[in-house]
């Protein structure tokens, strides 16, 4: 019994100084760790990538679960120009501290080097999840964003949310000219004149060197709106930028004619526009027709039959002109043939369908 007593004195005796000892050993590798991490940083601060890649390769073994050692050591193999081992070390680090936006930026940007967008775009996307607004305003935030932004707005199939995704890359900051076009592209494609003018605007604000494409769209835009003099300063502005522009000079001498508004100049322009495209259907159709508000018939015949040889462009509205040009000139049966044509083209032209019946245009 003695003896028991004794050993089990001795075990009490023995417990605090294992304990210390442990605790000792512990501290000694902290200190050291902590040394190996002020060894590389200084290595890495001096662009010594090889010894700082050396310190935090020994510091990772020790280190196993610290995501700073496999930041750093990430940053130092990019510096070296060692890519696959950089991003190993950056998805170490992203996946030890998730929620860290310097370490997912690095593994993000890696994988974006790498051409492996599907994975950077998750990458981010997690991060943004992440986000507490705090970084709002910082440049790689805003970058992280819209890409994004634009990601998600590559993939969406449904054009208005394509539309939207697009918009939030772009009301974040400087976007690429080519980013604005393809909203305004979706703009009209959706059928938002309005958000059209607005958008263009805009990106001419940003970006004066976007007139030559810009001004014609809001001429046109600023056209379906009714708003005719916003329309024709568009197309002024465009000329004046380009002035042979073959949309411009088309679009803007055809609204003119069907306004029959400032036909003298829709006279000089559409005669430019033929002049320099003498086969194009859609222009000479254009050409036709402000000749036909002019009341000069032979010649709007003369140029309507040239448009139909174009049998590219051949539509139901080039024969439905025809029809009218003829008709004007008292050749009513082939006015009527023409017409029957435009129908069989487009069988839902109830105007059309209305002149063959009367055998004549009627009148407004």
């Amino acid at each position: 019994m003695r003896k028991l007593t004794c050993l089990f004195l001795l075990l009490c005796g023995f417990l605090p100084v294992s304990a210390q000892i442990s605790a000792q050993t512990k501290s000694q590798m902290e200190l050291q760790s902590e040394a190996l991490m002020v060894d590389g940083m200084r290595a890495y601060m001096r662009e010594d990538f090889g010894e700082a890649i050396l310190v935090f390769e020994k510091l990772a073994r020790v280190q196993t679960q610290e995501p700073a050692v496999f930041y750093y050591l990430a940053k130092s193999y990019l510096a070296d120009k060692q890519f696959t081992s950089a991003r190993s070390n950056a998805e170490k680090a992203h996946q030890l501290s998730p929620y860290s936006f310097d370490y997912g930026l690095l593994y993000g940007d890696l994988l974006l080097a790498n051409k492996e967008y599907k994975k950077a775009l998750k990458c981010f996307d997690n991060l943004l999840a992440y986000d507490d607004h705090r970084f709002d305003n910082e440049p790689d935030m805003i970058r992280v964003k819209q890409f994004v932004f634009l990601s998600k707005g590559d993939g969406a199939k449904d054009l208005a949310e394509k539309n939207a995704f697009y918009l939030k890359a772009a009301n974040l900051g400087p976007v690429q000219e080519e980013l604005w076009v393809r909203i305004i592209q979706l703009d009209w494609e959706l059928n938002r004149k309005d958000q059209v003018v607005e958008h263009a605007l805009e990106a001419l604000e940003n970006y004066p060197r976007m007139a030559p494409w810009a001004y014609p769209i809001l001429g046109d835009a600023y056209q379906a709106l009714g708003k005719n003099k916003e329309s024709d300063e568009a197309f002024e502005k465009a000329l004046a930028v380009n002035p042979n522009d073959d949309h411009v000079l088309n679009n803007y001498s055809y609204f003119l004619s069907i306004r029959k508004e400032k036909l003298a100049l829709a006279d000089s322009l559409s005669a430019r526009l033929v002049l320099a495209h003498p086969k194009n259907g859609t222009y000479l159709d254009t050409r036709a027709w402000v000749l036909y508000e002019l009341n000069r018939f032979a010649e709007a015949r003369i140029v309507m039959e040239a448009a139909l040889k174009d049998r590219e462009n051949v539509s139901a509205t080039l024969w439905e002109h025809y029809g009218d040009v003829l008709f004007r000139l008292k050749l009513v049966d082939k006015a009527v043939e023409a017409w029957k044509e435009a129908l069989r083209l487009d069988s839902s032209r109830e105007s059309v369908d209305k002149k063959i019946r009367l055998r004549q245009i009627p009148k407004n």
